[in-house]
């Protein structure tokens, strides 16, 4: 305690402040500032010594009892205006690891405060020896948490160091930042693609076609791209050809739009008096993205089933080079003269009419919590999705002190066709996510020793 400032002190007052328990002769050399007795400050303590009126050594001035007015041995932080992120090693530097009374005191109206979640207001670190006091007649506030993560501490007491805690103001735990919401899910709608870089490979064909070309009415008889009867039709939509003599069709394209295009295709024997009875094997479609090679690449597949079949889907993907093939399968009957079949149509389709994925909302942000010159945010909004896709849930709000954040909605779901390329669509929105909880107003409560009519809001660990 503090020694007298007026009237008589006597030695034995003076030993009892500084080397209380001893009851050895008292050596006036011994108490001047500086040596074990009395401290002098280390070079990093920025703490008043309540001993600074005791003259050192180095001043070659004799002790006297009137030196020892108003004194007492103790190192003081006095807290007279706001301070963040405040530490005993901060604070007293060397001397807080001393066995050396060492006090801190939060002046009224005055804060400390935390300006983030990783660190507390104010934190005694587990290297603390002598006994630590702390006046609280202030405010001690930890930071908010961000969306979703949890508050920080307000004071917060490291290892076994024992600490007395007067508080006479309020401790505050950060309070925990409010969910996300949930991004809304993917929908699915309508599009028409268009097509592009038609090449058509009239006369040839790829090497895993069987059969010749030649037919009586010379190499693969049609018309050529946009022809009559007999040709390939890009102008339109669908994208369809049609062919005498069993083809095979064969062309490179590309599409602008990554997504399932629908194929069909058919064959008949519009003249069966020719006495080539029968249809000429069945239609497939090959689609590759090399030349003579079948089915290679995104999309690469046969596609078919039967004398006529539509509404398979083929994924393609935009500004890619494909081969179209359109040839027969199976077995050509028995009647054929001079391996020639005509006669015959064959015809296939590629639909630009599409269904392509549409983004759901984005999901709302959550609310900070509050801390430290920090409100409590509110609950963002979700963003809206586009045709058939789900808005984005809210946010949930950010936790007042020493409370947890609100949860964040979950995101509408989509709508639409069902795709699976480029994307899966529609899909469900997802969950907001959980809002975090405060911090602690005391974090290593057991080892504090507490009393004052001050206020704790928050829990305790």
């Amino acid at each position: 305690m503090t020694l007298q400032s007026s009237g008589a002190i006597s030695l034995s007052d003076i030993r009892d402040e500084y080397n209380n328990g001893s009851s050895a002769p008292i050596a006036f050399d011994d108490y001047y500032r500086g040596g074990s007795l009395v401290r002098a400050n280390a070079s990093n303590n920025t703490a008043t010594n309540l001993s600074a009126d005791v003259p050192t050594s180095a001043n070659n001035s004799s002790l006297s009892v009137n030196d020892f007015y108003g004194q007492s041995r103790a190192f003081r932080k006095t807290y007279s205006s706001t301070a963040t992120n405040q530490s005993g090693v901060g604070v007293f530097g060397d001397d807080f690891a001393v066995n050396y009374p060492k006090e801190i005191v939060i002046n009224s109206s005055q804060t400390v405060g935390a300006t983030s979640t990783s660190t507390p207001a104010l934190k005694i670190d587990s290297t603390g020896a002598g006994t630590i006091t702390i006046t609280n007649n202030g405010s001690i506030e930890g930071a908010g948490g961000a969306a979703g993560a949890t508050g920080g501490n307000a004071l917060q007491v490291d290892g076994s160091v024992s600490v007395t805690l007067v508080n006479n103001g309020t401790i505050k735990a950060g309070g925990g930042g409010g969910g996300n919401g949930g991004a809304g899910g993917a929908g699915s709608g309508s599009s028409t693609a268009s097509i592009s870089n038609v090449t058509d490979k009239v006369g040839d064909k790829p090497d895993f076609v069987p059969y010749s070309v030649l037919t009586q009415f010379g190499p693969r008889a049609w018309s050529g791209i946009g022809g009559g009867q007999w040709g390939l039709n890009t102008s339109g939509n669908p994208v369809s050809s049609n062919i005498s003599n069993m083809g095979p069709m064969w062309y490179s394209f590309e599409v602008n739009t990554s997504a399932e295009y629908s194929l069909s295709s058919s064959i008949s024997d519009p003249f069966p008096e020719d006495g080539q009875t029968g249809h000429r094997g069945t239609p497939l479609v090959n689609i590759s993205t090399s030349e003579d090679t079948k089915s290679q690449g995104q999309g690469g597949a046969d596609y078919g089933s039967g004398l006529s079949w539509s509404g398979l889907k083929a994924p393609l993907s935009a500004n890619t080079l494909y081969y179209f093939c359109n040839y027969t399968v199976g077995p050509y009957g028995s009647s054929t003269p001079s391996g020639n079949f005509f006669y015959n149509d064959m015809s296939s389709s590629l639909s630009l009419s599409i269904n392509v994925p549409t983004s759901g909302g984005s999901a709302g942000a959550g609310g900070v919590g509050q801390g430290y010159n920090q409100s409590a945010g509110g609950a963002g909004s979700g963003g809206s999705g586009g045709s058939n896709a789900g808005n984005g849930g809210a946010g949930g709000a950010g936790g007042a002190f020493g409370a947890s954040g609100s949860a964040g909605s979950a995101g509408s779901n989509g709508s639409g066709t069902s795709i699976s390329f480029p994307s899966t669509a529609p899909t469900n929105g997802a969950s907001g996510s959980s809002g975090g909880a405060s911090g602690k107003s005391i974090q290593g409560v057991s080892n504090v020793s507490s009393s004052g009519s001050g206020s704790l809001t928050g829990g305790t660990a």
